[in-house]
């Protein structure tokens, strides 16, 4: 009788702790669902916030899943479009284009040459790079007046081209065919150096933007000379062009020009420190969450002595 007993205690046990592991599993499990679904409505009013659109949950998961939004805007402009794809890149373009994009394909090569060369290797996935008007660009970039764009959100890249101008790029003038490569090669900098960002781990709002355009503008006038002589605008202090908003007032200031000051200071950076500064300041960013923790530590100098620096280089 008590050997009996003892197997139908043991026994009891036994179910008893498939039960309770069984109930914390589940409890852990409504937990997860409940966070994940909480995590997924966040990033869905973010994704609504700034696309002005009203996502799906489930247009929502498939964006996070594949870390690329396609706005109602950018889906249109493909489905109009014929298409290119050369390598990692996707290009849609309309009929009067068609004769630019043997020298896109050229262009975009020399841009892939010109960032190994920077940046070393880095994951390139897909992009898109889409000709639109200048209506659709604005809309899309909310940027007045450019030229082109990118956007690592989107995985975009946006150029527009003067219809009038098309002859004279494919003539190859020098100034048209300069300012068209030069587009793409910014653009598709901003591509490369986001992807390296990214594979190092650091935060691409943790970088100032001077320093992103710096880099795209270095890479846009590769193979080209920019004389400091032709910088006659003010000097702005380095943190007060590093976010968004002061980039964007600082854009508008007729007394400023804030890509030719970030190219002057990235070129500076180069010639003093070598290319390999750009990565180095990105995998320090990375270690210390501080672009200007980082930039003194690989120059050796507080942010006034380096702006002070910068300018003395170029006297």
């Amino acid at each position: 009788m008590k050997s009996y007993r003892k197997e139908e205690t043991n026994e009891w046990q036994g179910l008893f702790k498939i039960r309770f592991w069984v109930t914390v599993f589940t409890i852990l499990l409504i937990i997860f669902i409940v966070a994940m679904f909480g995590m997924l409505k966040m990033f869905q009013k973010e994704l609504n916030d700034r696309t002005g659109e009203n996502s799906t949950l489930y247009e929502t998961l498939r964006t996070a899943m594949h870390l690329n939004y396609d706005s109602e805007l950018e889906t249109e402009l493909k489905r109009q479009s014929m298409m290119k794809k050369d390598d990692h890149v996707t290009i849609y373009y309309q009929e009067e284009n068609k004769d630019l994009i043997p020298l896109v394909i050229e262009t975009l090569k020399r841009a892939n040459t010109k960032t190994y060369q920077l940046l070393g290797d880095y994951d390139q996935s897909s992009i898109d790079l889409i000709f639109m008007n200048r209506e659709n660009l604005e809309q899309l970039s909310n940027i007045d007046g450019a030229a082109g764009f990118y956007s690592d959100f989107l995985k975009v890249m946006g150029l527009t081209i003067d219809p009038e101008k098309v002859d004279s790029i494919l003539q190859e003038l020098e100034t048209p065919l300069y300012y068209f490569q030069k587009t793409i090669l910014h653009e598709y900098a901003h591509y490369a150096t986001f992807r390296k960002i990214g594979d190092s781990g650091a935060m691409g709002d943790a970088f100032p933007l001077w320093f992103i355009e710096g880099v795209a503008e270095y890479i846009g006038n590769d193979k080209t000379e920019v004389h400091y002589e032709s910088f006659h605008y003010e000097t702005l202090s380095l943190k007060s062009i590093s976010g968004e908003d002061k980039w964007k007032e600082a854009r508008l200031n007729p007394d400023a020009d804030p890509y030719l000051q970030s190219y002057f200071t990235v070129n500076y950076l180069m010639q003093d420190y070598g290319e390999n500064v750009v990565t180095d300041l990105i995998d320090k960013t990375k270690e210390t969450d501080d672009f200007y923790i980082a930039l003194e530590q690989v120059t050796g100098k507080t942010i006034l002595e380096f702006e002070q620096d910068v300018l003395k280089h170029y006297e």
